[in-house]
């Protein structure tokens, strides 16, 4: 399976220093340290900058005669002046459109198939916490999909701490994954669970995914888990 992958923005920056308007291109590494555990090959395709509209169709359609699998894009897919790539992906036929979805974090996202070809395209947000979340659950279970794999397994853990929660909305929590003396396993969703603090997922070694239709999650249950870094399969 192979990605091609742009970053967006003028503010995206590929240098060591750089002036505080400008953001380091993160998630363009983060998924690259991906690609031996999750089974794919990776390709930086560079930054698209704010009046690359025309450069990013381009990028598509030598996408659609190239051996490339999946385009991803992190960021310009919201409804900014600067957010082109819903725009830019609608110009082509698809059989398959959806942007947004009722998760956090992750908001905005976009999948979209292009009609009479195998080849998608999904647009992640820019934000790190959100890329990161987006991948683990869109991309990667597309992948194992096409790959002809059965669906993952979630890794059952007891909630150490009460956590509260948008009632609509998926969550996925920031986590901290251990095992007791006598064999249980064990997860603690961690403070700082904001898209702006990073030292959380820094710290943590799970995504607890906490599902819609309930907002108040108690100490004891047994709720859903799944490796950040690695497929679950690696273990159960």
């Amino acid at each position: 399976m192979k990605i091609l992958f742009f970053s967006t923005g003028n503010e995206i920056s590929n240098q060591d220093n750089i002036p505080d308007w400008k953001v380091r291109n993160s998630n363009c590494h983060y998924i690259k340290n991906l690609d031996q555990n999750f089974l794919f090959n990776f390709k930086n395709g560079g930054i698209l900058r704010d009046g690359h509209k025309k450069v990013f169709k381009t990028k598509i359609t030598k996408m659609l005669k190239s051996s490339t699998d999946i385009i991803i894009t992190s960021g310009a897919v919201s409804a900014g002046k600067f957010d082109f790539v819903p725009d830019v992906i609608r110009s082509f036929k698809l059989s398959n459109f959806f942007k947004g979805v009722a998760i956090r974090p992750g908001k905005p996202i976009l999948f979209a198939k292009i009609k009479g070809n195998q080849k998608v395209i999904f647009g992640l947000p820019g934000n790190p916490m959100s890329s990161a979340a987006c991948f683990r659950f869109f991309v990667h279970p597309y992948i194992e999909n096409i790959l002809g794999l059965k669906e993952e397994k979630p890794l059952m853990a007891i909630l150490k701490n009460n956590f509260t929660k948008k009632e609509n909305f998926v969550r996925f929590a920031k986590s901290k994954l251990n095992t007791t003396k006598n064999g249980k396993v064990e997860v603690e969703i961690l403070e700082g669970q904001e898209l702006y603090k990073l030292k959380s997922f820094v710290k943590s070694n799970i995504w607890a995914l906490l599902p819609a239709g309930k907002s108040k999650f108690k100490k004891g249950e047994i709720i859903k888990c799944f490796f950040p870094n690695h497929s679950n399969r690696l273990i159960i």
